[in-house]
């Protein structure tokens, strides 16, 4: 849609005043600085309802009311985890009409909740479960001291991330001395 500017209703009133008063539709354009075609409309719908306003409730109805908003979120706080066609799907059945995911998105978002992917992070294992909670039981009743003299350290194995590009060069870009730091 275009960006057009709606005219106020002063505009409309002095539209309606020179039109009284005898002026053509073109010097009444010149005048306010619109179109013929919107000096037209104006007059149209002032003889045609008598209001300079407009009409309340124009454009396009929401299809969610706020209880079934309401109703989305509480899905959500039951289970972080639906993804938002599935929360469609179950909403288009109770409403009886189609509603997108990306409308359900747009709820959420509204209410503060933003989609985010849940970090990976590695499983215990049942037998490692076994033998932590067997470690755990064998050394509950050790003395602090015993503590004191134990170094604690951890064996993992990490990926990381490289990118590799030049000294004082900023990653993705070329050799160009714009972008040396």
């Amino acid at each position: 849609m275009e960006n057009r500017k709606e005219t106020t209703i002063e505009e409309r009133k002095l539209v309606i005043k020179l039109s009284n008063e005898g002026k053509s539709q073109l010097n009444i354009a010149k005048v306010v600085g619109r179109s013929v075609n919107c000096i037209q409309k104006i007059l149209q719908k002032f003889k045609k309802t008598g209001m300079l306003a407009n009409n309340e409730g124009r454009g396009r109805k929401k299809i969610m009311n706020s209880i079934t908003e309401r109703r989305v979120i509480h899905q959500v706080k039951i289970d972080p985890k639906i993804s938002a066609p599935k929360i469609a799907a179950s909403t288009s059945n109770t409403l009886g009409r189609s509603v997108s995911a990306e409308t359900v998105r747009r709820v959420l978002r509204k209410a503060g909740y933003n989609g985010r992917v849940a970090r990976k992070k590695p499983l215990i294992g049942k037998r490692n479960r076994v033998k932590r909670l067997k470690f755990a039981k064998e050394h509950i009743l050790k003395p602090q001291q015993f503590w004191n003299e134990v170094i604690f350290s951890d064996e993992s194995k990490f990926n990381m991330v490289v990118v590799w590009c030049r000294v004082n060069q900023i990653p993705h870009t070329t050799q160009n001395t714009q972008f040396l730091l």
